[in-house]
């Protein structure tokens, strides 16, 4: 059965993205994966996880642009630490990701959108950095609105939990700040997470979703599960 995965905030993590991928036996020839921009600056490895990023977009993953990648559009290659060969690679790259998609009951996005502007008529600006229009709105679409660029430990939860909001689920769990890269299965509600500090293992739970239209509903208790990597 094919599977939908999303992720969202790398943030020079590919390495990490990379050993959830393997986690969960990822297959692009089945599988479905929405990548929702920032995978570059904060973390290790930028031009690494960019690289990855272009491998999995070329096996039939979509990465759409974050506000970071918009950042390196108007950087000069010594900014990023790059030659300017390389860094005109990755500008090219970045250029070529859309700002937002859909899929089925879900619409995928790296920030959010303003309320009352169709979809096709949000500025980039908007879909890669709006926070509190977006997030304090009532639900404004009748699609399930993935996003990121918010951790969510600044909506009130811990960092390793996703923020469920009225038909909106935010996955940013706070990679860039120290904290964890998630990867989201939305068709069977589960999540993996990983802590940038600590990546000696993963950790899989169920979600818990209230208000978000489209998304499965557990009633079962909160289960929690910690697998080392090398027991893969």
């Amino acid at each position: 059965m094919s599977q939908v995965y999303a992720v969202s905030d790398v943030h020079g993590y590919g390495h990490l993205l990379q050993a959830l991928l393997l986690h969960v036996h990822y297959d692009p020839k089945v599988d479905r994966l929405f990548l929702l921009g920032d995978y570059v600056n904060k973390g290790p490895d930028s031009a690494g996880t960019l690289d990855y990023v272009k491998e999995l977009c070329d096996s039939g993953a979509v990465a759409l642009q974050g506000n970071n990648e918009r950042k390196w559009l108007h950087q000069r290659p010594e900014q990023a630490g790059l030659a300017a060969s390389r860094f005109m690679k990755y500008q090219q790259f970045i250029g070529t990701m859309p700002l937002w998609t859909e899929y089925k009951q879900y619409v995928f996005v790296h920030a959010g959108i303003r309320p009352g502007i169709p979809l096709h008529a949000q500025s980039p600006v908007e879909l890669t950095e709006i926070r509190e229009p977006f997030l304090l709105s009532p639900r404004c679409m009748d699609k399930v609105i993935v996003f990121g660029h918010t951790s969510t430990f600044r909506l009130g939860v811990l960092p390793e939990e996703l923020w469920h909001g009225d038909g909106k689920l935010g996955i940013d769990t706070g990679a860039g700040h120290g904290y964890y890269l998630s990867l989201v299965n939305l068709t069977s509600g589960l999540q993996w997470s990983i802590s940038v500090k600590q990546p000696g293992s993963i950790t899989c739970r169920k979600m818990k979703i209230t208000g978000a239209f489209g998304l499965p509903e557990y009633i079962t208790p909160f289960q929690e599960e910690k697998r080392s990597i090398t027991d893969e």
